[in-house]
């Protein structure tokens, strides 16, 4: 029945452990963070009920008494190798007895001792009943009284009480000893339910971990690693994109800010070169004004009422105003731009914010990019894991109900509940034990019954002699009280002579027994001598196989598994796959070699490819744009010599001081018609001022502060188009030279992070099957506490027995001695003989009281 549980446990393991090997890629696992997993821990094992704790019993000291006299019975060792040969047939009884004898030579001794003690002490009760009866060995009724009489009775009375109270704790023992033996086969049958219940509690504890492993952790690692493959755009683009935005966003930036300033110096030009055709049309026609005016007025000033003495005003005035400022100051007709205006229209037709915009965007979405170059690796890795997935699954199902129709089967046999199981066995053999141990029970209240009748004749016999006796009384005159004191202390003399040879008897027979399975059996069972010197040792069990054990559990004759290992490894509370050397047969590390095992997937995983070759942070006429503003011109354009000729004002003179000067000397004039005139003159002077000259200004301003913007934007053009374009040629070489190493490596990371999962799992999977998964503690507890019941409460209470009857049947000589010269101080005498002479007792004369 063991080997067949160490075969469904070792089916069971190699199960698990192909399950840990086809899905490698099944991370099993409560969270991760940054890669890191984070493993949930394997199901608690169960409250077992088993212990292997030694029991703690009232008489432990005595058990460890006789324990400890057995193996000071010589020789100290077993012949292992007369019983070997006993196993293989190589040693005859008949023939080789003496290698027998010599290893029981300290047994045979005891026995030996036992059976002249058993042949001896009725020879000589009978011999001393009639030695008595002839009136010697204290048989005579005749007492003297000494001088040390008194004395000699106490003596004789503490040393029997001594004795007495010895075997009374020797009868304890023995009845305490009896009464365990029978507490140990009754409960063999509770143990053997703790042991199902255990073994039935760590079967599926086991399965439990199992299956905890198999599938709870596979579905979320599954789901895990579909869950990354889903967004490997994310996983590789967001790294790649913060490597690459110190470089790529400030060209970016730049071109955008580069393009906002064309087009606001295009804005600017444009309106310049309007200001300046609006200006020269204006002053066009001013001149023409002007021209008219002074004209006019030099025809007034030389018309001959002005030269009349009359009108001397006239005169002054003629003389004092010089018409030829009546001019423009200003040509505007110098302030062109046109050509570079048109080169600017021509640079800007295309508008490459728009397009700086779309590259920053198409850098932006390298995540879409990525997941569309990864599709069809994304599309094969998910295909291979859920083939794995499926024939993982439907291998592990097909080998589970192969395995739990097995279970079944070993706890059917297991359960008490089940007909004709192993366990119902055992309780039917156990039941029968019972049923003959209550024949060993009573036989031993029985002896010490007898011993506890010796016992209470020495304490009546103590009790009335004492009580009995008065000292005023001579000895032939004791009173009946007494005299019945000294008849219970014989009468328990004489149980002794006549119960002494069973009580030895059933000693040895204890003795014998208890100390042959103490010394062949529980000791070497300590030690583990039984396992390394006859069940481990090479060819002996089976003469084919150098291992038995993986022979009966594998058919595997040459693993190195023993018995002593096993036992030893579940008592350190090691998993069962390491305490059963599977390694050797099944070997973990390399079945977790997923590399080997899986290439095509490691294959496909290295397929993973992105290129950034056809990523354009600005196309080519964006480029060409950024050069043709910067050699548009406009930053060679003389803008001093524009301000220069703008700030000269718009006319030579101020035609309103013109106005008032004319309008002066007119009001001196007597001459009514040509004051008119000249009035009229300053009117249309003052027309002219208002309705063109002060229009112009305003147009004047504002193609001065166009002139201004424009120097100022041109003055920085040309550096920032070159910083820009800079910027954008390292950016673009970074994005496809360096872009791809950057790319390439956070693949690589990405494929590492799977790998990563995979190698923790492997780790995982390794320490769990070494040393958590299956910790068969309950296995070794279960083997203690047979070991427990069998030597520590069966034979320790055995040993205890026969120590107990063979202490009573030490202190019983004693006894014998004391009870009878205590009794003659007891019993009514015959005969008393006086003391009259202490120094000369022979030649007093006695004295007969009928």
């Amino acid at each position: 029945m063991a080997a067949t549980a160490m075969r469904i446990c070792h089916k069971c393991l190699l199960t698990l452990t192909f399950v840990f090997v086809s899905t490698f890629l099944c991370v099993s696992a409560n969270t991760q963070q940054d890669g890191k997993i984070i493993w949930d821990p394997l199901p608690a094992e169960p409250q077992y009920n088993t212990t292997a704790e030694e029991p703690s019993l009232p008489l432990s000291s005595l058990f460890g008494l006789a324990t400890g006299f057995i193996h000071k019975v010589p020789p100290k060792e077993i012949p292992w190798e007369v019983l070997r040969g006993l196993i293989n047939g190589t040693v005859d009884i008949a023939n080789d007895y003496t290698e027998f004898v010599s290893y029981s030579a300290g047994f045979l001794t005891c026995f030996v001792i036992a059976i002249i003690f058993i042949i001896l002490m009725p020879i000589i009760g009978i011999v001393f009943c009639c030695c008595r009866c002839c009136d010697n060995c204290g048989g005579k009724m005749l007492q003297r009284d000494k001088y040390n009489t008194k004395c000699r009775r106490i003596s004789l009375l503490v040393l029997l009480l001594f004795t007495t109270i010895m075997i009374t704790f020797g009868l304890l023992c023995g009845f305490t000893s009896n009464a365990d033996m029978s507490n140990a086969l009754q409960r063999a049958d509770s143990t053997l339910q703790s042991n199902v219940k255990d073994m039935s509690a760590y079967l599926n504890n086991t399965f439990e971990q199992f299956n905890f492993v198999a599938f709870n952790q596979y579905d979320y690692v599954h789901e895990l690693l579909i869950s990354d493959l889903n967004n490997v755009g994310r996983l590789v683009g967001d790294p790649v994109k913060e490597a690459a935005n110190p470089v790529v966003h400030p060209a970016v930036d730049s071109v955008i800010q580069l393009a906002k300033e064309s087009f606001g110096i295009q804005q600017v030009l444009r309106e310049m070169v309007n200001t300046t055709r609006l200006l020269t049309g204006q002053a066009r026609q001013l001149q023409q004004e002007l021209d008219m005016e002074r004209a006019a007025l030099n025809y007034t000033l030389g018309t001959p009422q002005c030269r009349n003495t009359r009108a001397q005003s006239c005169l002054s005035l003629k003389s004092s105003l010089d018409l030829n400022l009546l001019k423009l100051a200003a040509d505007y007709s110098i302030v062109r731009a046109d050509r570079e205006l048109q080169r600017v229209d021509f640079a800007l037709r295309e508008n490459f914010i728009e397009l700086a915009y779309r590259g920053r965007d198409e850098y932006e979405n390298i995540a879409s990019r990525i997941d569309a170059d990864s599709i069809r690796m994304i599309r094969d890795v998910k295909f291979e894991l859920e083939k794995v997935r499926t024939a993982m699954q439907s291998e592990v199902t097909q080998v589970q109900n192969e395995v739990d129709i097995q279970i079944h089967t070993f706890l059917h046999l297991l359960s008490s509940d089940s007909p004709n199981s192993s366990a119902e066995i055992f309780l039917d053999a156990f039941a029968e034990a019972q049923s003959y141990d209550q024949y060993r029970f009573f036989a031993g209240i029985a002896l010490c019954t007898v011993i506890l009748v010796i016992v209470l004749c020495n304490y009546l016999g103590i009790i009335f002699g004492e009580c009995g006796r008065d000292k005023r009384d001579r000895p032939t005159e004791r009173g009946c009280l007494a005299n019945m004191g000294g008849g219970f202390l014989l009468t328990g003399v004489t149980m002794t002579f006549m119960f002494s040879p069973f009580i030895m008897l059933a000693t040895t027979l204890s003795f014998l027994a208890g100390g042959a399975t103490e010394k062949a059996i529980c000791k070497p069972l300590e030690s583990g001598d039984i396992f390394r010197e006859v069940i481990d040792y090479p060819y002996l069990l089976d003469p084919n196989q150098r291992y038995w054990l993986s022979y009966a559990l594998y058919q595997v004759p040459d693993l190195p598994l023993t018995t002593k290992e096993v036992i030893r490894g579940c008592q350190a509370d090691g998993a069962i796959y390491d305490v059963l050397n599977l390694d050797s047969l099944f070997n973990l590390t390399t079945e977790l070699d997923y590399r080997k095992q899986y290439p095509e997937l490691l294959t496909q995983l290295d397929s993973f490819n992105v290129s950034f070759k056809g990523l354009k942070l600005i196309d080519d006429s964006t480029r060409r744009s950024l050069y043709q503003i910067k050699e548009s011109g406009i930053s060679a354009l003389d803008y001093t010599g524009y301000l220069n000729e703008v700030n000269k004002g718009i006319t030579g003179v101020n035609l309103t001081t013109i106005s008032n000067m004319i309008e002066m000397a007119a009001a001196a004039i007597p001459d009514r018609s040509l004051q008119s005139q000249l009035k009229s003159h300053a009117t249309n002077l003052r027309r002219i001022q208002e309705d063109t000259v002060d229009p112009m200004s305003v147009n004047v301003a504002t193609l001065t502060e166009q002139l201004i913007i424009l120097q100022r934007e041109a003055a920085t053009i040309s550096n920032t188009i070159h910083t820009t374009i800079e910027r954008v040629l390292i950016a673009q070489d970074f994005v496809i030279n360096r872009g791809g190493e950057i790319i390439t490596q956070e693949i690589k990371n990405f494929t590492n992070r799977l790998l990563g999962f995979v190698d923790q799992f492997v780790d995982y999977v390794h320490n769990a099957v070494y040393n958590d998964m299956g910790r068969c503690k309950p296995v070794a507890n279960i083997y203690n506490s047979f070991d427990v019941l069998v030597c520590s409460y069966s034979v320790d209470s055995l040993n205890g027995f026969w120590l107990a009857l063979g202490w009573c049947i030490f202190f019983f000589i004693p006894s014998i001695i004391f009870a009878v010269k205590l009794s003659k101080f007891y019993r009514r005498m015959r005969y008393f003989e006086d003391y009259f002479n202490t120094h000369d007792l022979e030649t007093v004369p006695m004295k007969i009281y009928e």
